[in-house]
């Protein structure tokens, strides 16, 4: 499904309250963040599972006009947190084989794996997504992940879901913003709001190279990653492999 007008979604237009505080442009795109994901992570869910009945498998968001490599989407859902390493499965197939992930996102994991172990010993595909992160994927690395204890993938992800210190020296400013605003949106009073243009180049820069990463565990027994529309999910993967020493 491709939105028709992306900043439908996008939110590139905010009406925020400052307070007393003063402007700041990172707190700008934090607050943008914070909108979006709810949005997001709750489009993901409503259409992979609507009635928790299970039938879909697995799903993902890219603000592309097309499936990507799930690794380098901007959100990926599981039904079950146990195949996690399907995220690295599908983009070794993608990437190395060829395969659109459209015809192949159904396959079971462990035809899977099966492709990518009939891939030659040694072979690598390029990821080359986000802001100064180039990185490549083997085949043997992709091999040990699907290997691996998927509660020791999901602990290494969640240990490398940490924000970084240009986000969290913004978070306090997002914080009251954001308070502020809602407040004002419920009572119908308080300070004025002011319209805020969102997706200037800056604000976009930081969000490329800043936006945290989420990995929640639902009570389904689920699993959903997620992080902003600008960025992928592979330097999360790519934290996560090198602490579990998967990536040579």
């Amino acid at each position: 499904m491709s939105p028709s007008a992306s900043e439908d979604f996008f939110r590139f237009n905010l009406d925020l309250a400052w307070g007393r505080g003063p402007r700041s442009l990172e707190a700008e795109a934090e607050v943008t963040w914070h909108v979006i994901q709810v949005d997001l992570e709750d489009l993901l869910l409503r259409l992979c599972a609507p009635d928790a009945s299970g039938r879909v498998r697995t799903g993902a968001c890219t603000n592309a006009w097309h499936w990507d490599a799930p690794a380098a989407m901007c959100a990926t859902y599981h039904a079950d947190a146990r195949e996690i390493a399907r995220d690295l499965a599908l983009s070794w197939v993608h990437l190395h084989d060829k395969e659109k992930v459209s015809r192949i996102a159904g396959m079971s994991q462990e035809a899977l794996h099966a492709r990518v172990d009939a891939a030659p010993h040694g072979a690598r595909v390029a990821m080359k997504y986000g802001i100064d992160f180039a990185e490549s994927l083997s085949r043997e690395t992709v091999l040990k992940a699907l290997a691996a204890p998927p509660s020791e993938l999901l602990e290494a992800l969640e240990a490398s879901a940490v924000t970084d210190d240009a986000w969290r020296a913004a978070a306090r400013r997002a914080g009251e913003i954001l308070e502020l605003t809602s407040q004002i949106a419920e009572t119908g009073e308080g300070p004025p709001t002011w319209r805020v243009y969102t997706a200037t180049s800056r604000h976009t820069r930081f969000l490329k190279k800043h936006a945290p990463f989420n990995v929640r565990r639902l009570p389904s027994g689920g699993v959903l990653l997620a992080t902003h529309p600008y960025r992928s999910l592979w330097p999360l993967w790519a934290d996560a492999l090198f602490l579990l020493d998967l990536m040579p």
